[in-house]
């Protein structure tokens, strides 16, 4: 009897096997070549609708800061904001950043030399709040990119901006209750560790038409997100008054897509307990 055979076949599986854990093993989120430690490489995550997925250009990179901002792109590979900026007229990275790059320029103006920005936007245009719901595509994609990039950064905060597909004629209540839902899930999946002091979450109001406007359409929706964020620990709560949108709509204009990134970081920075300092006078 030759008993080479269910040798052979034994070793075949063994490498089936061995197979398939090394495909597991591969989906792994290098970390850019500059961060050293994995403590000092800040990630935040960018969700929501179209004002979160904007494609914002710059008048010039800032080498001093932009080379410590890395946007993640569909590949799941970190590209910095330099690189990004200086082929922003050729490269669809730009799309995946939002305002996260003024942002990240804001939030490195109080941050150690040593800090990288990491941002990640799964946001989604024309997205519901029922979208974002636990379990959904939108979700577990978002999740999924986080838990990968925290093998090799920690997860600072998250950023949400969203409300347009259900300002109109939508139960507030009941949005309201969602966004809850919502954030809490999103902790409780990302950061079960920080109970006492939990990940903050920063949200962002929809535009404020001026006021010679006879109808504020979005102020009831705006009036509920106050009411929502109240209760919720350490968050944010981003004001937009002073923004321009483009036209009619309700997409804010590249000048304050840039704005709204600082005002989200100035919101971020606070929760922190961290302080711009204030310039000496002469």
């Amino acid at each position: 009897m030759n008993i080479a055979y269910p040798r052979l076949a034994t070793f075949a599986i063994c490498l089936c096997l061995l197979s398939g854990l090394n495909a597991q093993d591969s989906a792994v989120m290098k970390a850019p070549e500059s961060v050293k430690d994995k403590d000092s490489f800040h990630i935040f995550l960018l969700i929501g609708g179209s004002n979160m997925t904007g494609k914002v250009t710059f008048p010039k990179a800032d080498k001093k800061t932009d080379s410590r901002i890395f946007v993640l792109n569909s590949d799941n590979a970190w590209k910095s904001a330099d690189e990004i900026q200086k082929f922003q007229d050729k490269t669809s990275d730009l799309d995946n950043a939002g305002p996260g790059i003024s942002f990240g320029k804001a939030m490195l103006q109080n941050a150690r030399n040593d800090e990288i920005i990491g941002i990640i936007n799964c946001a989604s245009p024309n997205s519901e709040i029922k979208s974002w719901a636990k379990g959904s595509e939108l979700y577990n994609k978002a999740v999924e990119k986080v838990k990968l990039a925290q093998k090799c950064g920690i997860l600072k905060g998250i950023l949400w901006h969203q409300g347009e597909m259900d300002a109109k004629g939508a139960d507030l209540k009941a949005y309201g209750e969602n966004t809850a839902k919502l954030i809490n899930d999103l902790r409780e999946d990302l950061a079960p560790e920080q109970k006492i002091s939990p990940l903050p979450f920063v949200g962002g109001k929809l535009f404020s038409y001026p006021f010679d406007k006879e109808v504020d359409i979005f102020k009831d929706f705006n009036d509920n997100l106050d009411k929502t964020y109240e209760e919720i620990d350490r968050h944010g709560l981003v004001e937009t008054k002073g923004l321009k949108v483009k036209g009619d709509n309700a997409l804010f204009d590249n000048d304050s897509m840039i704005e709204l990134g600082r005002r989200y970081a100035e919101s971020m920075s606070y929760l922190y307990g961290k302080r711009k300092e204030e310039k000496k006078k002469k």
